[in-house]
Parts: C-alpha cells; structure tokens; sequence
C-alpha cells in the first residue's frame, strides 16, 4: 500500500520539475533579445548624432563664409565713405585756398536781370554757407544752402549749392537725399558746371542702391570726357563693372 502511494507522488513531481526547468531555460533567450534591441537603439542614436554633427559643421562653414563676404563689403563700403570724405575735406580746403571758391563765385547771371546790390546780397548768402562747409559745420551748411536755394531757385548759385547738398548728403550715406539734390542739379542746370561732378556722384549712388544698369550708363558718359570727373569715373568702373 505504501510503495504505490511513494510511485503516484513522484510521478506527480517529475512534471512539475519539469515545468519549472523550461521556465528556467527560457529566461536566457528573453534576455538575449533585449541586448540586441538596446545595442540597435544605440546604434541608430550615434548615427542620427553623427549626421547632425556634420550638418552643423556645413552651416558653420556656410556662415562663416558669409561673414567674410560681408565683412569685405564692409570694408569696401568704409573705403568708399572714406573716400569721399577725402574728397569732400580736399574740395573744402581748396575753399579757403581761394581756387574752387572764386571760380564759384566769379559764377556770372543766368539769364536773368538784377540789379548789383541784389547781385551782392546773393553772392554774400552763398559765401556764407561756403563758409559754414568750409568751417565743417555740416548742418548749418545744410541749412544755410537749402535757405539760399529757397530764395534764389535759379541763382548764380543754385546749381553749385545743389551740388554740394548732395555730396553732403552722400558723405551722411543718406542716399535718397543724395540722389533726389544730384537729380535735381542735373534736371534743372543742364549746363552748370559742376554736371559732371553730379554724374559721377549720382552714378555711384545708383551703384550703391543697387541699381547697376543706370549706375553702368550714367559712369560711362562721364568717363567718356576729360575732365577730373571723368577719370574718377573710369577708375570706378574698372573696380565695379
């Protein structure tokens, strides 16, 4: 009675022993599978990491070459500016040097019929905004041209004190305004003087407006003549064009 009792437990033991055994044995392969989707999640990590390294490296570049190119612009705009202030200072020395000055003011009437004591009123309100320019008292300047222009529109002077508003204004770098005395200058004095100075000037300011055709046009009437203005012009264009 008891040997069968001992053989019905242990053949209800083995089973059991059994089952716990396969449950063993499957824990290795479950673990297996984690490392290698781990090990995959790394690997997508490093490369997603190292195409955004690189992309970041083609932007610097990209950006630092764009600091270049616009540093040298800079720097040519700069020359530019310190050109034309060289120019500006040498035209407003040759004022107290009595050269430029009297050829200015030896300007004589324009069609026009007035009398000497209008006549010197006139020539004494241009003389005294040369002399704020050649003082570098710029605003004063600015204002002592524009009330001469006010009341004599077509003066001796006006197309001379056109012409130095707007090397003013170019000198500012306030382009429009530049532009809009330069324009005027050559509109309403077609013949005055100092055209080809104007043109040589507006030509620049177009250049720098963007305006490359009428910049283009404009540089090379002026280049195609002799005077000081035509050289500079020239010059200009072999730089830019």
């Amino acid at each position: 009675m008891l040997k069968p009792l001992m053989t019905a437990a242990l053949l209800a033991v083995v089973p059991l022993a059994q089952a716990q055994v396969e449950v063993v044995d499957s824990e290795p392969e479950h673990t297996g599978q984690s490392e290698e989707a781990g090990g995959s999640a790394t690997g997508n990590f490093q490369s997603e990491l190292f195409f955004q390294l690189q992309t970041l490296q083609r932007e610097v570049q990209q950006l630092r070459g764009m600091v270049e190119e616009q540093a040298y612009e800079l720097q040519k705009l700069k020359q530019q500016r310190m050109d034309d202030y060289l120019d500006l200072d040498k035209r407003i020395g040759a004022l107290s040097g009595g050269g430029e000055s009297n050829a200015d003011l030896d300007a004589g009437p324009r069609g026009r019929n007035s009398s000497d004591e209008e006549r010197l009123s006139e020539t004494q309100k241009y003389r005294d905004a040369y002399q704020l320019l050649r003082d570098r008292d710029i605003e004063e300047a600015i204002n002592a041209f524009e009330e001469y222009l006010d009341e004599y529109p077509e003066g001796n002077f006006a197309g001379n004190s056109h012409y130095w508003l707007g090397e003013i204004y170019l000198l500012n770098e306030d382009l429009e305004q530049a532009q809009t005395w330069f324009e005027r200058l050559l509109d309403d004095f077609p013949d005055d003087r100092k055209r080809a100075d104007a043109q040589y000037k507006l030509g620049r300011v177009y250049h720098q407006q963007g305006n490359t055709q009428e910049a283009q046009a404009l540089l090379e009437d002026v280049a195609s003549g002799t005077s000081d203005a035509s050289r500079l012009a020239r010059q200009y264009l072999e730089e830019n064009f």
